[in-house]
């Protein structure tokens, strides 16, 4: 007798639309990579911010199901406690940027989350304040995933059609980008397109350590009005020195 791990039969649909060329692929392999992210660690505490359907409380409890010590704790502002059911399962009604509520709730949190998935309210002030209220809780090379950081399908004529999560969509990844810019020593940050898009940051830094505040920088468009700009300023553009290693951050020299 072969006992299977809960919500299997969810994992093979996800496997089963991995490899089509229909945009099921890319949704599919995002949660198929949370999965393996999570199976990859001896029992993980995973926090999950937004329930709805529960495609991810699936994917995460599937993954922790053999895992005797590890848990998944999901936090909603709505009533989610019948999404799904595993006795690994934890379910938090809440607003999630209430840190110090939740930790009064869930002490365990407080030695260290290895995955934050943040899936709740898609706005840029809201992200914001989950970012900086869990990031000192992640443990090292803990990891955060964003969903929904793609404005693409939302675009004009496109598949999901709306200018209100179009632009919300574009502002919360142009607000990772600048808490990256701000913290390179302690991020990685990589991203997958593809559906609505998945974002992720590795912490780099140790437990109990804080983030710097986002560094917004303008994107310059009208090429010839910087470029009269710069020569006004007697300033230099970079340019790529192929006389020199100047131009590399690693001598490729070093062989």
């Amino acid at each position: 007798f072969i006992k299977m791990k809960i919500y299997e039969k969810y994992l093979s649909t996800l496997k089963s639309h991995a490899n089509k060329q229909t945009e099921l692929r890319f949704a599919a392999n995002q949660l198929l990579e949370m999965h393996a992210e999570a199976m990859s660690r001896t029992d993980p505490i995973i926090v999950e911010l937004g329930v709805d359907k529960g495609q991810s409380t699936r994917v995460f409890l599937n993954a922790i199901s053999e895992k005797s010590n590890s848990r998944l704790i999901s936090v909603d502002i709505r009533d989610c406690k019948d999404a799904v059911k595993s006795d690994k399962w934890e379910f938090v009604q809440q607003n999630s940027v209430d840190i110090d509520l939740l930790l009064s709730k869930k002490p365990i949190i407080k030695n260290g989350i290895d995955i934050l998935y943040v899936d709740s309210l898609h706005t840029e002030s809201h992200v914001l304040k989950e970012i900086y209220s869990f990031f000192e809780y992640i443990k090292p090379n803990g990891l955060i995933y964003f969903d929904d950081i793609d404005s693409g399908p939302y675009m004009s004529g496109q598949r999901k059609d709306s200018i209100n999560t179009e632009i919300d969509n574009r502002k919360i990844f142009n607000l990772l980008e600048a808490i990256f810019r701000a913290n390179y020593s302690s991020i990685d940050f990589s991203i997958h397109r593809g559906s609505t898009g998945l974002a992720k940051f590795k912490k780099r830094s140790n437990l109990g350590d804080k983030l710097n505040d986002p560094i917004y920088i303008g994107k310059r468009r009208l090429r010839l009005f910087w470029r009269f700009l710069e020569i006004i300023k007697l300033k230099k553009s970079y340019h790529h020195n192929n006389n020199t290693n100047d131009s590399f951050l690693i001598n490729p020299n070093d062989d």
